[in-house]
């Protein structure tokens, strides 16, 4: 029997962080886990391998590259896009699972919650949980959420960076996204390595000239062949 809900987790050199995030996932018949290595030097391979839900893939290195392999090889009728330093907990593994039984969900992503939960870091993710309901624009670190037929009929990820916020603009032309809850735990390294007006300007930089070409192409960029 095929699964409802397939997980596509793309990694690089995330060994360190992996072995927690699928130990949340237990094994069920109506849930696979599609892992797409992008060329790891660490040991991100074997540690996904010692996990007995895991389907390892391998693919050329970029995230958008990497989730329309995952894509391809996923069985379940709703795509779950988890990056490595995300973790899923049981309730959200419930809120997947109402997803991919109700037939009025297309697209959707979770509230999130950063960790640690420094006050920074409490503000940043409250911005972004505003971001995801007034603008309808969730981030890949909210878990990109699809019906596989939704996610065919866009073409997949793009295969340049913003490629999340590329495909939720898109997606936005044919439905609403839905926010599930509760917020999903994820990783604040890169605020606290880089600095937080550092990171939050480049991603609300990326956003104002992805909307700008928008505004002033017709042209979409090239996608990935699913």
């Amino acid at each position: 029997m095929n699964p409802r809900l397939s997980i596509i987790l793309p990694v690089l050199n995330e060994a360190p962080l992996l072995a927690a995030t699928l130990a949340r996932l237990r094994p069920a018949s109506d849930l696979e886990i599609i892992l797409v290595d992008g060329g790891s030097a660490d040991d991100t391979w074997e540690v996904a391998g010692r996990h007995p839900l895991v389907h390892r893939l391998r693919a050329p290195r970029g995230r958008g590259c990497q989730m329309n392999a995952g894509a391809r090889a996923a069985r379940g009728g709703l795509l779950a896009f988890l990056h490595a330093d995300s973790l899923l907990a049981p309730a959200h593994l419930a809120a997947l699972r109402r997803a991919a039984a109700d037939p009025t969900f297309a697209a959707g992503a979770f509230e999130l919650a950063l960790d640690p939960p420094l006050p920074a870091l409490r503000f940043i993710a409250r911005g972004a949980n505003w971001r995801s309901r007034l603008l309808g624009l969730p981030y890949g670190d909210q878990v990109l959420i699809l019906k596989r037929e939704l996610f065919q009929a866009l073409g997949g990820f793009a295969h340049r960076r913003p490629e999340d916020l590329d495909l939720v603009i898109r997606l936005k032309r044919f439905t609403r996204l839905r926010l599930l809850s509760p917020p999903v735990i994820s990783s604040g390294r890169l605020w606290l390595k880089q600095g937080y007006f550092a990171t939050s300007g480049r991603h609300w930089l990326a956003l104002a000239r992805h909307l700008a070409e928008r505004a002033f192409t017709s042209r979409w960029p090239p996608l990935g062949e699913l």
